[in-house]
């Protein structure tokens, strides 16, 4: 089929297509809808071809799923450390699930899919509000009763506690044509007034999630109080009443319920800095050197890094390695008043006085002077 397009985007790969967008704006059904025979065979034709392409990108589909539960974790990760209740639900759906049947497509009959990835998902609003039908029906009265938590699912003037987050699928669930059979359509139409056993029925074809698929659905509440009544509900609603389309013929239900426990993603190494490379190559090998390199990478407002990085811990880091001090006028002075201090505190006057008295050693005493003078230079 000729395109009028420019080449670059004719020679793209179409196998790597989104699928929503593909499903949604790449049909090949012309819309003659004048023909009902050709339009019958012409649709069931199309699903199938639709349903065939899903299955051509299971890889990328893969990748897709995999990269957005991924997230999804980093951001319940992120809002647990916050101090809220999460949790993930698994299950599996038991017969069928089509959510977004009635969505506008050109061939009638649609299935929701997330615009980003092409994943067929359910929508978090589908999600409350069968939550919030399983927490208000009175099974005793077989009565809806309204505003009932309204800390958990809000009401019109207040918001609710509790988050209910799109459902998605674990890895890539299984699609299938299933068929709505109108047995009597004269009779519906208004064609007839009863219906019979000898008129034709219509199959209509639409597309479904699989029995076996499973799914994922992130719940989110301020406490855990909350959050452990909203998974009930909700896992009430999805194994009595369903979710979705056609609920009232045993679609949409789900069974083999499971809660995820939400794993903070693994840490990437932290990049060091150019002074923490510089202090971890003087602990690896302590020498004058490295001890440089270390004072040339500190700058002003490292002070309290340069408390907290401990020097004399460092093993056969001594008092000796103050004459890098004296040596090199380019550091910053609050550095070298920092370092000073933690040289005059290691040197013990005492002792000092005794070996300069005895043995004319005056070493640790001149350094005690100059360190003492540093301190108390201005600036």
């Amino acid at each position: 089929m000729f395109l009028p397009l420019p080449e670059s985007i004719t020679r793209i790969d179409k196998t790597k297509a989104n699928y929503s967008l593909l499903f949604n704006k790449w049909v090949n059904f012309d819309g003659n809808f004048a023909v009902p025979k050709e339009l019958k065979e012409n649709k069931v034709k199309e699903f199938i071809r639709l349903k065939d392409e899903y299955n051509e990108r299971k890889n990328l589909l893969e990748a897709a799923s995999t990269s957005l539960h991924r997230k999804i974790n980093c951001v319940l990760s992120y809002l647990q450390q916050k101090s809220y209740s999460v949790v993930i639900l698994r299950c599996k759906v038991f017969d069928a699930l089509i959510c977004g049947i009635g969505d506008e497509h050109t061939l009638e009959n649609s299935i929701r899919l997330d615009h980003c990835t092409g994943l067929p998902y359910i929508p978090s609003s589908s999600i409350k509000g069968v939550a919030k039908f399983a927490a208000e029906f009175d099974t005793d009265t077989a009565e809806e009763t309204k505003e009932k938590y309204p800390d958990i699912f809000g009401t019109l003037g207040q918001v609710g506690g509790v988050q209910f987050w799109d459902g998605f699928p674990l890895g890539i669930p299984v699609l299938k044509i299933d068929i709505m059979n109108n047995h009597f359509q004269d009779y519906y139409s208004g064609k007839v007034s009863s219906p019979s056993d000898d008129m034709n029925p219509n199959p209509v074809p639409f597309i479904v999630v699989d029995s076996g698929s499973e799914f994922y659905f992130p719940i989110v509440a301020p406490d855990q109080g909350k959050l452990r009544k909203a998974v009930e509900f909700f896992k009430t609603a999805l194994e009595e009443w369903g979710v979705g389309a056609k609920t009232s013929v045993g679609y949409g239900m789900f069974y083999d319920f499971r809660e995820e426990t939400v794993v903070p993603p693994p840490q990437k190494p932290k990049k060091l800095s150019a002074r923490d490379k510089a202090l971890e190559n003087l602990k690896k090998t302590v020498s004058t050197e490295n001890f440089r390199k270390l004072l040339f990478e500190l700058k002003e407002g490292d002070e309290d890094w340069l408390r907290a990085s401990n020097l004399f811990v460092i093993p056969n880091f001594n008092i000796g390695f103050a004459e890098m001090l004296f040596e090199n006028s380019a550091i910053p002075l609050n550095i070298q008043k920092e370092l000073s201090r933690e040289f005059i505190g290691k040197i013990d006057l005492k002792e000092a006085r005794k070996r300069a008295e005895k043995k004319n050693d005056r070493k640790d005493l001149d350094r005690y002077e100059k360190l003492k003078a540093i301190i108390e230079a201005e600036g």
